[in-house]
């Protein structure tokens, strides 16, 4: 019978009487317990299975039984009954079939792997074509565990990958030794709220790439005082990634040109708008954008502003070379190490040069008007009450909001290691 009596809230802890190191070692010590009865709990499941989980439950399988008497979802139930499989000797039909992961399930016993650390262990070794030894397995699994003692599940995946490779170098036979051809298609679309999308399609190895090259900027952000943690989706983190990634592509001077010229983007907007930050600019090949957003861009040395008189008339035109220059570009990038603004690690190649008087309002394209920003920070000079100046010293300090600063105390940038 189920009971309606409320707990009895004066026996349990007073938790908030417990100094800070204690309190954290008592949840450290909670979380081995219940790694430790995981694991105890996997045994039963495997003896469950063992005896024939219809003989003993009159359910057909372990994971409907776990539905139903534990009230989980399936996926966690089979993840479970996998779980338990590979960590202990089993029998079926009077075979005996051995631990997969022993090792993993003693570490687990003593409480020092959980699901977390034990499914990319096991993972691993169920990969290991039956070629490989059984004293190569065994070493190869005491790395894993050694690791998972102290690491989280991204590095054990990666060192299990490493592992692989070594252990399997050939890695599986293809299936199609002669691929056909594939098919590339890139549609660019355009939404009735103003935003743009693309269609893609291509071949394994192009994404494979693709994704190689946008994982390292698709990582979440440091936590800042100001902003906590990355609260960006992942998809949101590859879509800011693809974004520097085309920046970047644009500062390359090894990129085909067009007619002659290296390759650029021609924004067309009035004087006049251009300088208030307010009205709207076009975009070559793209159509309409805010004034605010032109004047962001005019910072990109491959962005080519048209300025246009009350009458529509040009009156000027600039050029590339105007704005940063490569040998600019560089002096930048030793004084700054990457994007200035306090607490981020991004490195140069991920930055454009900002000018601290804005070009609209005649600031000069000199080191000690520019400073190097990454994407997201650059947009947030233009679009929030931070500033930026250059000290006495002559590097960039960044005055914060009053909201977040009172004092509004310069900051500065430690992340990159100087010299």
């Amino acid at each position: 019978m189920i009971s309606t009596e409320p707990p009895d809230l004066e026996a349990l802890p007073e938790w908030w009487r417990w100094e800070n190191d204690a309190l954290l070692m008592a949840y450290v010590a909670r979380e081995r317990e219940k790694r430790r009865l995981d694991a105890e709990q996997g045994q039963i499941l495997a003896e469950v299975e063992s005896r024939g989980v219809r003989d003993v439950s009159g359910y057909a399988t372990v994971a409907q039984m776990l539905v139903d008497w534990v009230q989980i979802k399936l996926a966690e139930a089979k993840a479970r009954v996998e779980r338990a499989r590979a960590l202990n000797l089993r029998q079926d039909g009077g075979a005996r079939i051995p631990a997969l992961a022993p090792y993993a399930a003693a570490a687990a016993l003593s409480g020092d792997l959980g699901p977390a650390q034990l499914d990319p262990i096991i993972t691993a070794l169920a990969g290991l074509p039956a070629s490989v030894s059984a004293e190569d397995r065994e070493t190869g699994e005491h790395i894993l565990v050694d690791l998972a003692r102290t690491a989280g599940p991204r590095e054990i995946t990666k060192a299990a990958a490493n592992l692989r490779d070594r252990l399997d170098p050939d890695g599986r036979e293809p299936k199609d030794p002669d691929p056909v051809a594939p098919r590339r298609e890139l549609e660019f679309v355009t939404h009735r709220d103003g935003t743009h999308g693309l269609k893609v399609k291509t071949d394994a190895d192009t994404i494979a790439r693709l994704k190689a090259l946008l994982d390292p900027l698709a990582k979440p952000r440091p936590a800042t005082e100001e902003e906590g943690r990355d609260a960006r989706s992942q998809w949101q983190r590859w879509g800011d990634a693809f974004t520097e990634f085309v920046q970047m592509g644009m500062l390359n001077p090894e990129i085909p040109t067009q007619a002659g010229d290296s390759v650029h983007v021609v924004v067309t907007i009035s004087l006049d708008e251009l300088r208030s930050g307010i009205g709207q600019g076009r975009l070559d090949l793209v159509g309409d954008i805010s004034a605010a957003e032109t004047r962001r861009m005019a910072c990109d040395c491959k962005v080519i502003p048209v300025t246009l008189g009350a009458d529509g008339q040009p009156l000027d035109v600039g050029r590339e070379q105007r704005l940063a220059t490569p040998a600019q570009r560089r002096a930048l990038a030793i004084r700054d190490r990457g994007c200035a603004f306090p607490g981020c690690d991004a490195p140069p190649q991920r930055c454009t040069a900002h000018h601290i008087v804005f070009w609209a309002h005649h600031g000069e394209t000199k080191i000690d008007n520019l400073v190097l920003l990454c994407s997201r920070h650059h947009r947030l000079i233009h679009h929030s009450q931070w500033e930026v100046r250059i000290a006495a010293d002559d590097h960039p300090e960044f005055i914060p909001p009053a909201f977040i600063d009172p004092a509004r105390a310069p900051r500065r940038n430690t992340m990159h290691t100087r010299a």
